[in-house]
């Protein structure tokens, strides 16, 4: 018994039409997005704090710090993802994810010596030059007889490091222009050690009063990732989108009606099929915007990345259905074109559903495992992958038959006025 698809298509599309419309009336409540820093000005934090906090916390200090716009996300555990308002910042105060160190990773090139004090040369009224001889580790601690430098008595030198106890005496690193070495306790005077000072934190402007602040209210914390955009930025991306996806979908309708020119009425393909992918966009766009209201999910560039895949995904699936329509018609001209439509869909759907799900199981286990990063383009995958293989066997190929079955003028004749009706 053979699946009559095609049969189906008023329901396909009355069903079509009410998942646009729930779409539509989500994407009308307010606010339709949130929209991300690549499209309105604003700066972003990535932190992590050492000890726990709440989001609670940190929203209550980013209002005392004059900023009560923040919108805060909690990505992980004690990680929290704050978007503001654009922060004056000077050049230089932008930071990259910080890339995990791997384990047993020994950092290569010359260890920088830090000087912890200075001391004189030589013992009380010592003249001439100080040996400074190596360090034998090996059996406890024990000064070498090789010498590797020498330092002038009396003259004031640099102390890299500081033994306590070697061999029963302290043990001083000396460190000169020309040379390293150690020297006996015996053999020096006067050491001093140097204070220790707290590096200077880099003037960063705005970031850098927001950062002390939430240091002395919450605790020490790492900041994985800072960013900013100004308002001139995103009014080009937001422009650019707008262009890429208007010049994406005009260019698939001519490729799919050049492709098919062998076919009668060849941009009736093109058509249909954009119709297809407009179906799955709103789609898209309407889950999209639920789960911005729901989960505070934002709207930025993998956003965009994510639709322009969703759309080269849905023409995709409907060219391998009308593939098989051409085929189908090359085969059977005579056959009526309904009957090679639910032929071809037949043919096809058992390949379209297996395709989809082996996506629809990948994009779900990232999401699962994977960062926040990349969520929003795996969102816009998901429910876009969902709606394109529904559309490619529940609306391009169905609305052919409709168009070529005359359905489309019929539902226009029903609008007519009784005047504009022809007689008899």
């Amino acid at each position: 018994m053979t699946l009559d698809l095609v049969g189906t298509r008023k329901w396909s599309f009355l069903f079509s039409g009410i998942t646009a419309l729930v779409a539509v009336v989500v994407l009308a409540i307010p606010p339709m997005f949130r929209p991300g820093i690549e499209f309105t000005a604003g700066s972003t934090a990535l932190i992590r704090f050492t000890e726990p906090v709440t989001a609670e916390r940190l929203q209550a200090a980013y209002a005392d710090l004059g900023h009560g716009e923040a919108r805060i996300q909690q990505t992980s555990g004690s990680e929290f993802l704050i978007r503001t308002r654009e922060l004056q910042v000077p050049p230089g105060s932008f930071t990259e994810p910080a890339a995990p160190i791997t384990a047993g990773q020994v950092p290569t090139g010359p260890a920088p010596v830090e000087v912890v004090g200075t001391l004189q040369a030589g013992s009380a009224g010592a003249t001439g030059t100080i040996d400074l001889v190596d360090l034998d580790r090996t059996a406890g601690c024990k000064l070498g007889t090789q010498k590797l430098g020498t330092a002038a008595a009396g003259a004031r030198v640099d102390v890299a490091e500081v033994i306590a106890n070697c061999d029963g005496a302290a043990v001083y690193r000396v460190v000169t222009s020309d040379a390293s070495g150690y020297v006996a306790a015996k053999d020096i005077r006067d050491f001093q050690a140097k204070p220790k000072e707290a590096a200077p934190e880099p003037d960063r402007g705005e970031r850098t009063v927001i950062e002390k602040g939430l240091r002395e209210r919450l605790g020490t914390f790492e900041v994985r990732e800072f960013s900013s955009v100004s308002a001139t930025v995103s009014r080009v991306t937001v422009r650019n989108t707008a262009i890429a996806v208007a010049v994406a979908t005009l260019f698939i309708m001519v490729y799919i009606a050049f492709a098919f020119a062998s076919l009668p009425r060849p941009m009736r393909y093109g058509a249909c099929a954009v119709v297809a992918l407009l179906h799955d966009v709103v789609i898209t766009l309407g889950m999209f915007s639920l789960f911005s209201k729901l989960f505070h999910v934002e709207v930025n560039l993998m956003f965009v990345t994510g639709l322009l895949t969703v759309i080269g995904f849905s023409v995709h699936d409907t060219i391998v259905v009308y593939d098989r329509i051409r085929e189908n018609v090359r085969q059977s001209p005579q056959a009526p074109f309904a009957s090679n439509v639910n032929a071809a869909l037949v043919q096809t759907i058992a390949r379209s559903i297996n395709t989809s799900t082996t996506v629809l199981l990948t994009v779900a286990t990232m999401l699962l495992l994977g960062g926040t990063t990349i969520a929003s383009f795996l969102l816009v995958i998901f429910v876009g992958v969902a709606a394109g293989t529904y559309s490619s066997i529940g609306i391009a190929s169905q609305l052919l038959v409709a168009w070529e079955e005359g359905d489309l003028e019929r539902l226009a004749f029903w609008r007519r006025t009784p005047a504009e009706q022809p007689a008899g």
